[in-house]
């Protein structure tokens, strides 16, 4: 067998430096990071026009050495430069030898035990092609007692050129690196030529995307005083390059989640923080910005709100998940993964491969607990960002600082994104407007986008635990992490928190705000009250208008018959005066308050459109209910259909013949084999089918055949709740307790059997989970049988009730609103009682929860009510 050779171009050096570092920011961001994984405390970088301007500074970190001058060549004196220094460990002659000048080894090394914090890829220090074309290294380590000079020229190297200069300074008291980079682009670096002259030294700032990375390298979000100081100069002078955290108060929310492990449970905590803007913003939301103008309160009010219902918020917006749970979510995403399967030998298979995946995901993320992380939302339009957040945080906050639309919108356009840390060191983005690897804009347009994230108006961080890089680490383009089983786990688990999680409590949050805002009378009367309310006063004021048309005609005939004119005067009695003089008045009087109702009217009218918006999207969601519906009921009428034919009713004595015909002829094995199954599987799709014609013949009822809701017919209470007990209860073991014998209620038709079949299927399902929860607590063991309790409070009004756990704290404020379920994400939809709640709202009822708690401490009382004048 013959062999060949590998040879590899010099060019390879171009590609993993200069072509491979997409921009001047990632580069400087390459050698900051270099310094830090040297361990220093402290990060210089300098930015000279020329090199002749370096021996006038005094802000280097270390003493420039006077040989530096000589071993830079002539024609690089007038070049401009940057300097990137460090005190970490430096390099000793035998590191600078085969580690920095032998390409991709890494030549970190762990001295304090910590592990590196940014990088070992071993080609960060190519970034400095992307800056200068000559690079002088300058380094010391300890020990050695000399440092060391070496000039590399990139054009000459990716040429083919092996032999740098080389030379050593005696004296140096202590470790540290100096690269020097020459014929940077100032532009590349700084704002300009947005900077007029370079003579404005105190005015000079850092390019923007660079100011931003450098603010992001170590998290601008924790305050650490341990973690390393970097400061930029420009000719001697300190340049700004602080993280506007001021900035942070202007945001309306934060999502915040935290995964640790703790002994042998792995535990998820994540929530919602509020501002009180974000109230005021949701109020503009739901009464919309011509309501908003009239029920608008002071911005210290929506501050007292937040403040009084702090706890009644938490409680929703607050969840903690252990394993189990958390099992169950990451599940049900690998599930949505991939295509359904209908089979139920293929669909078992990749059950199984589903179950084994998440348990080996949950074993990866324990290999990075803590994960961590914050998301901070912003609003950056003019009526919500500037006059509702902005306004607010001045008012509220008290800030020094003058904040403004346009400086948020720079720090929006700057800093948006979610980063990712280890510990307090970025390694990467999880997504901004160029990268966004979890898919956070792609997912906006799922669902209801109002609730997902806009990356434009999003800062945050993840910040995970892997302190030796042996698990997460990005990849060479900075655009994404290497891929493995851990990064693979991680990926999937910040795609349920960010996509599936905080989606919830936005919509929880959502829900709850809007029914504070209900309760304190602030999103003001119905539409129809309200067109009521306005048509009875305008024909008020026309009565009002003929009213005060007679009396002017009346004051017009005695002013002819009593005055009297004389030239250019006129003169009348007392009396006349006097009653005219009323008139008057009574006339400007009138035509203030006739102007106040036509300006109501007008309003109401641009209300009236902006709320017909509205209810055309709710009657295309009612639209779709009711589609649903026809379908439900187009099924499962063929279905009763079949389970109404004569094909059932011999089959037994079919399957005896075939079965002693088999056995007469000794071929019990085909019958066995064959005939058997059939009728097995004959037996269990009848019986089914049965049951379905049985559940179709009590819900045809409820089925409009003709006329509409405002047909009411009289309803026997008691009998259609013993109906829905039997046809839903399966089992002896729940009791009914329905004492309301003879009470009728006048409401549409089928509405009842609804709303009892969803509470019903509700007290079962949740005296079940008690059940389960008492096999292993105690707490939940139920004395006596569990039962459903029907109690009449008035001749209008129902309690009903279970011994099941009851409603969940967080979800009290929120159990009518719809997609609000406190089953799990795979058993509940959320739309229940939101549908119920219509249904008895459209004829005037209502269903309520009311404040009293179970053995459990949590609500599980409802009361229903009708209107006894409706109907009747």
């Amino acid at each position: 067998m013959g062999e060949k050779k590998i040879i590899i171009d010099p060019r390879v050096i171009q590609h993993l430096g200069r072509d491979l570092i997409t921009s001047p920011d990632v580069a400087i961001i390459e050698l900051i990071k270099n310094s830090m994984d040297a361990k220093s405390k402290t990060v210089n970088v300098h930015l000279f026009e020329s090199f002749s301007k370096v021996f006038d500074a005094n802000n280097f970190l270390i003493q420039l050495p006077p040989e530096i001058e000589g071993f830079v060549p002539g024609f690089l004196k007038s070049s401009s430069v940057l300097v990137v220094e460090d005190e970490g460990c430096g390099m000793s002659t035998t590191q600078l030898e085969s580690g920095f000048l032998k390409i991709g080894t890494s030549i970190k090394s762990d001295k304090s035990g910590n592990g590196i914090l940014l990088g070992e890829k071993g080609i960060g220090r190519l970034a400095a092609q992307r800056l200068g074309s000559v690079l002088i290294v300058e380094t010391a380590s300890d020990g050695e007692g000399f440092a060391s000079l070496t000039y590399l020229d990139w054009n000459l190297i990716i040429k083919g050129e092996q032999i740098v200069p080389y030379e050593r300074i005696n004296y140096f008291p202590k470790s540290y690196t100096r690269l020097w980079i020459f014929n940077v682009n100032l532009e590349d670096i700084l704002e300009y030529p947005s900077q007029l002259s370079f003579d404005l030294e105190n005015e000079i700032s850092l390019n923007r995307e660079l100011q931003s990375a450098m603010n992001f390298l170590i998290s601008p979000f924790k305050s650490d005083t341990a973690s390393p100081i970097i400061n930029v100069f420009f000719n001697d002078k300190i340049i700004d390059t602080q993280f506007p955290r001021e900035m942070l108060t202007l945001s309306e929310s934060t999502h915040y989640f935290k995964l640790n492990k703790i002994n042998d449970n792995i535990v998820l905590n994540y929530g919602l923080n509020l501002k009180p803007w974000y109230i005021e913003r949701v109020h503009r939301a739901l009464v919309k910005a011509e309501g908003f103008a009239r029920l608008k309160k002071p911005h210290q009010y929506y501050k007292q709100l937040l403040e009084e219902n702090s706890q009644r918020i938490e409680q929703a917006l607050v969840y903690t998940l252990e394993k189990d749970e958390l099992f169950e979510r990451l599940f049900d995403f690998n599930e949505e993964l991939y295509p359904k399967m209908f089979n139920r030998q293929i669909k078992d298979k990749y059950k199984e491969v589903f179950i084994k995946r998440t348990h080996d995901s949950i074993d990866r993320l324990c290999e990075i607990t803590p994960i961590v992380g914050e998301i901070y939302s912003f609003k950056q339009n003019a009526a919500i960002g500037e006059n509702i957040i902005i306004d607010s945080v001045r008012e509220l906050e008290g800030s020094k600082k003058d904040l403004n639309l346009k400086d948020l919108k720079l720090f929006l356009d700057d800093y948006n994104g979610i980063k990712l840390y280890r510990g307090d060191y970025r390694i990467g983005f999880l997504g901004n407007k160029e990268s966004d690897w979890i898919k956070l804009q792609q997912t906006r347009t799922k669902g209801q986008q109002w609730f997902r994230f806009d990356l434009g108006n999003t800062v945050g961080y993840v910040s995970l635990h892997d302190p030796h890089q042996e698990r997460i680490k990005e990849i060479s383009s900075r655009l994404d992490i290497s891929q493995n089983n851990v990064s693979e786990a991680f990926k999937l688990f910040i795609n349920i928190i960010f996509n599936k999680l905080f989606y919830e409590l936005n919509q929880k949050a959502n829900a709850i705000i809007k029914n504070i805002l209900d309760e304190n009378n602030l999103l003001g009367d119905s539409l129809s009250k309200r067109v009521k309310k306005n048509s009875n006063l305008v024909q008020r004021m026309i009565k009002k208008n003929k009213e005060m048309m007679d009396n002017i005609q009346e004051v017009s005939r005695v002013l002819e018959k009593q005055v009297v004119v004389d030239d250019a005067l006129a003169s009348m009695p007392r009396e006349t005066y006097d009653s005219i003089s009323k008139v008057i008045s009574d006339i400007k009087e009138h035509f203030k308050e006739d102007q106040e109702a036509h300006t109501e009217a007008a309003q109401l009218l641009a209300e009236a459109d902006k709320q017909l918006k509205i209810i055309e999207v709710e009657s295309y969601n009612n639209y779709k209910l009711m589609a649903n519906g026809l379908i439900t009921e187009t099924i499962t009428h063929e279905l009763h259909s079949l389970s109404t034919t004569n094909t059932g009713n011999q089959v037994d004595q079919h399957f005896e013949f075939l079965k002693k015909y088999f056995n007469e002829n000794k071929e019990v094995k085909v019958y066995n084999n064959h005939v058997h199954p059939i009728r097995n599987g004959y037996n269990v799709i009848s019986k089914k089918m049965q049951q379905v014609g049985d559940m179709y013949s009590f819900l045809e009822k409820t089925f409009i055949k003709k006329g509409t809701y405002d047909e009411f017919v009289p309803q026997n209470v008691s009998e259609i709740v013993e109906d829905v007990y039997s046809n839903l209860i399966k089992t002896s073991r729940i009791k009914l307790k329905c004492n309301i014998d003879g009470l009728t209620w006048f409401v549409p038709k089928g509405v009842l059997i609804h709303v009892f079949y969803n509470l019903f299927s509700n007290s079962n399902y949740w005296i079940d989970i008690r059940r389960k929860r008492a096999e292993k607590d105690q707490t939940y063991i139920l004395e006596g049988e569990d039962q459903i309790v029907i109690e009449k409070v008035a001749d209008d009004t129902l309690l009903v009730w279970d011994t099941g756990t009851g409603v969940a704290s967080n979800m009290q404020d929120i159990l009518f609103e719809p997609l609000q379920s406190g089953k799990p994400f795979s058993e509940g939809r959320g739309m229940g009682l939101y549908i119920v709640k219509k249904l008895m709202n459209s004829f005037g009822g209502d269903i309520i929860l009311l404040p009293d708690k179970n053995k459990f401490s949590n609500r599980f009382k409802f009361l229903l009510t009708i209107d006894k004048s409706e109907g009747m």
